[in-house]
């Protein structure tokens, strides 16, 4: 496929660029750029200065596009892809410099880029995802060759035949691994806990590992949530763990139920015309707004893992 061909066709076209170097990706970018300029194409560039200063240099100023730095941190999979269809509205080409993303937040990552294909599929924008080749391992590569339908190599754009339906993908990673710290012995654990008392709980072992107000509210809510899901819809017993470390705090809830069977919780809205009332999937939306959550599905039950941190830069396009 060449350029123009993946220019012209309509709606939202996802694009995967592996490269390994700045001059790689000056090189990939650069004809896609004065493209979408010269069709006068509002194009949008999020990457770093070092980048943004090569291509502007052989591009020059334009009217048609616009360059803000790209993410320093992964940030929160459910903020990009609230933030992500305002974005996109104003633009038709999108290049994005992806963060450096460590293998803990991997699983929820390969479920962000999954996920995009379905929340952005009514614009008409053509979104590259710029991964340094050199910080990815292989089973990182295949996630991105599955959840990229278009992969720009030699010049061209190719149609992935890796590629996945976002359904499909998730349900095969629907389970995020433990984290280090539930190998060890939590500092609190509680069997079948009342919302009210999980509240409790987190707060008072949130502000003794002095938190920020505003994350302790944050987790104290995920874990409500958590519980009260738990609760209603899982199977006893319900255990609630917490865990304290410098600048962070994990809580897990668990439970002996099967744990949401939709692969898409937490990263997409609930379908209102899905039932009445808020009902468990708002919440769990809202909690992934929140604070960090990862999912897994086990022999013994269902996990929600949550955790809060002192925070970062975490801008969230």
């Amino acid at each position: 496929m060449t350029s123009t061909t993946a220019a012209g066709q309509r709606g939202f076209r996802h694009e995967l660029l592996l490269h390994h170097s700045t001059q790689e990706l000056v090189e990939s970018v650069v004809p896609m750029v004065r493209e979408g300029v010269a069709a006068q194409e509002p194009t949008l560039l999020l990457v770093r200065p070092d980048t943004a200063e090569a291509v502007l240099h052989q591009l020059g100023p334009s009217p048609y596009l616009a360059v803000q730095p790209a993410l320093a941190q992964p940030g929160r999979p459910a903020l990009h892809v609230r933030a992500a269809p305002q974005m996109l509205a104003s633009y038709a080409r999108v290049i994005h410099q992806e963060p450096v993303i460590p293998s803990s937040q991997w699983p929820e990552w390969r479920r962000l880029e999954a996920v995009l294909n379905l929340a952005l599929s009514h614009h008409d924008t053509w979104a590259l995802c710029a991964y340094d080749r050199r910080t990815l391992t292989d089973e990182m590569v295949a996630d991105l060759h599955a959840t990229h339908p278009l992969i720009a190599q030699d010049g061209g754009h190719q149609r992935s035949d890796r590629y996945q339906h976002p359904v499909d993908f998730l349900k095969q990673h629907r389970n995020c691994p433990a984290d280090p710290v539930e190998r060890t012995a939590p500092a609190v654990e509680l069997v079948d806990p009342s919302p009210a008392m999980a509240r409790a709980t987190v707060a008072g072992f949130a502000r003794h590992h002095r938190l920020p107000a505003g994350e302790i509210d944050n987790l104290v809510f995920a874990a409500h949530e958590a519980v009260a899901n738990a609760l209603m819809h899982g199977r006893p017993p319900t255990l609630l763990r917490l865990w304290g470390q410098p600048e962070r705090v994990t809580v897990t809830v668990t439970d002996t139920g099967p744990g949401p069977s939709d692969p898409l919780v937490g990263l997409l809205p609930p379908d209102p015309l899905n039932g009445p009332g808020p009902g468990p999937c708002l919440g769990l939306w809202l909690s992934h707004q929140l604070v960090d959550v990862a999912h897994r599905h086990h022999r013994d039950g269902y996990t929600i893992r949550l955790a809060a941190t002192h925070p970062v830069d975490r801008t969230d396009y």
